[in-house]
């Protein structure tokens, strides 16, 4: 007698491995300035200003191609596909006009939703995925955006992080509108009212802590180098994460809502290092 010990394999979820990439995406865009400088140089303002607009082409032309191969294998959703479109030609139409190398945010946040809602759909699927691949490229570019405060050359702003959600925005709706990654099929809350009470709450908490910061942060950019934003203006969005992380143990919520709590936890609490950065190392918020 022969023992099968043939077992069909787990399949092997990498979408984890796919955050930190995001985050040395984002590393990567906040120095693209530099890059824009040299790209100036060489070939001139006038053909650097086409050349966001040759890479979100680029980009279509690529997804166009892979919808092509799955053709059969994908679900086609022309309406969506238009919207998406129509998402990353109004965040064109909303960058800076006096800056032309931020037009490249476009395309750099579509393809960073891309790669988001390819990680959260291990674990998230159907109109949440697509909701949480923007929620979290909002919030990368939040990142993005308070790396630049810091940073000696570059300046935060609130503009800035208004296209790099539009254009995740764009990203994700484009990836539904050509069946990229549907995700998991289930369903997305707690298994209890109370359960999903207290996540919503801690969630909408979240929310109202991130918006507070932003806000406090705006007011601090044309204040004077003495003036530093003051560092407990993220403290509220520590406290929330570490809620947040706390509450996925209790409230006994879906795989889905339970990953997308813990990548919310994690995505904010970091933010609250920014007010206090100014006030231990020579750096200065702008």
């Amino acid at each position: 007698m022969t023992n099968d010990t043939s077992t069909s394999a787990a399949p092997i979820c990498t979408g984890g491995l796919l955050y930190p990439v995001a985050a040395l995406l984002v590393l990567a865009y906040v120095n693209t300035f530099e890059l824009w400088a040299v790209l100036v140089s060489s070939i001139g303002p006038a053909q650097a200003a086409l050349v966001p607009f040759v890479t979100l082409a680029a980009g279509l032309a690529l997804a166009g191609w892979h919808f092509t191969r799955r053709r059969g294998t994908t679900r086609f959703s022309p309406a969506l596909l238009i919207a998406g479109l129509a998402l990353a030609g109004i965040g064109l139409i909303l960058t800076d006009p006096a800056y032309p190398a931020k037009r490249i945010h476009v395309p750099q946040y579509l393809l960073l939703a891309l790669l988001l809602r390819r990680a959260l759909s291990d674990h998230v699927g159907g109109a949440a995925l697509t909701a949480a691949a923007i929620v979290v490229t909002m919030i990368f570019g939040i990142h993005d955006e308070m790396l630049q405060g810091l940073h000696p050359s570059r300046t935060y702003g609130l503009r800035d992080i208004l296209v790099n959600t539009v254009s995740g925005a764009s990203g994700a709706v484009m990836a539904v509108g050509v069946g990229l990654w549907q995700g998991p099929e289930g369903p997305f809350g707690a298994s209890s009212r109370i359960g999903l009470l207290r996540i919503g709450t801690a969630l909408a908490f979240q929310c109202a802590a991130l918006i507070l910061l932003i806000i406090m942060l705006v007011n601090y950019v044309a204040a004077p180098p003495a003036m530093p934003p003051p560092a407990w203006a993220g403290a509220p969005l520590a406290l929330g994460g570490a809620i947040l992380l706390a509450l996925v143990r209790s409230s006994l919520p879906s795989p889905g809502m339970r990953h997308f709590c813990i990548v919310i936890a994690w995505a904010t609490i970091p933010l609250a290092l920014y007010p206090v950065i100014p006030y231990v190392t020579p750096l200065v918020f702008h």
